[in-house]
C-alpha cells in the first residue's frame, strides 16, 4: 500500500528554530484517513501537541473517529468507535538552521520530518489506529453469527437447519460428556 495522503501534515521548522521545550499546539478535523487498501477512519477529530526536542520534536496526539469494519460472525458492517491517546518523536534528519545532517537516532522504526521539515500526523496516526482496531469486531456484542449450514444470518432470522449435526471427528470425544 502507498502512504495515504492527508491534511494532517504540520509544517514546524519555526518550532525546530526554538529552544528545546517550545512548543506548539493545534486542533484538527479530517473528513477521512486511509488506514490500508480496505480500511479508512472516518470524522476524525483530534489535537496535536508538538515540543521541541534536541533531535527533533515530541507528538502529543489525541484523536477519535469511526471505522467500519466486517463482523466476524455475521460479515455485516461494525462501526468501531476509536479513540487513540499517544506520544511518539519526530526526528529531523537535517539542522534546519545549518542543513548539516543529523545522526541517526537510535530508535529501530522512527519517524522522520521531511526535507521542507514537515511533520506527517497522519501516518503516525494511522499506525497507532491500525494497533488500536479490534482482531475480532463483532456489529454488537450478542451477535448470534451465521448457521454453519444454510448461512442465514441468525441475528435476524431463526433457520430450520438441524442443530443437532455433530462433526464426527468429535464423536469419541461426546461419549466423555455421557453420565456413567
Amino acid at each position: 500500500m502507498s502512504k495515504p495522503t492527508t491534511n494532517l501534515k504540520f509544517n514546524v521548522a519555526q518550532l525546530l528554530r526554538e529552544y528545546v521545550g517550545g512548543s506548539r499546539q493545534y486542533d484538527f478535523v479530517e473528513s477521512v484517513l486511509r488506514l490500508d487498501d480496505v480500511l479508512e477512519m472516518h470524522d476524525i477529530v483530534g489535537e496535536v501537541r508538538f515540543t521541541r526536542t534536541t533531535s527533533g520534536v515530541l507528538v502529543d496526539v489525541h484523536a477519535r473517529g469511526t471505522v467500519e469494519m466486517e463482523c466476524v460472525r455475521c460479515l455485516n458492517p461494525a462501526v468501531q468507535h476509536v479513540e487513540v491517546r499517544f506520544r511518539d518523536e519526530f526526528h529531523s534528519r537535517i539542522d534546519v538552521t545549518t542543513g548539516t545532517p543529523l545522526p541517526q537516532p537510535d530508535e529501530e522504526d522512527p519517524f522522520y520530518l521531511d526535507e521542507l521539515h514537515m511533520a506527517d500526523v497522519g501516518e503516525m496516526l494511522r499506525e497507532y489506529v491500525l494497533l488500536e482496531l479490534p482482531m475480532q469486531p463483532l456489529c454488537r456484542s450478542d451477535c448470534r453469527g451465521l448457521c454453519p449450514e444454510c448461512g442465514a444470518d441468525l441475528n435476524v432470522e431463526q433457520c430450520s437447519c438441524s442443530s443437532t449435526s455433530v462433526d464426527e471427528r468429535f464423536a469419541t470425544l461426546r461419549t466423555l460428556l455421557r453420565p456413567e
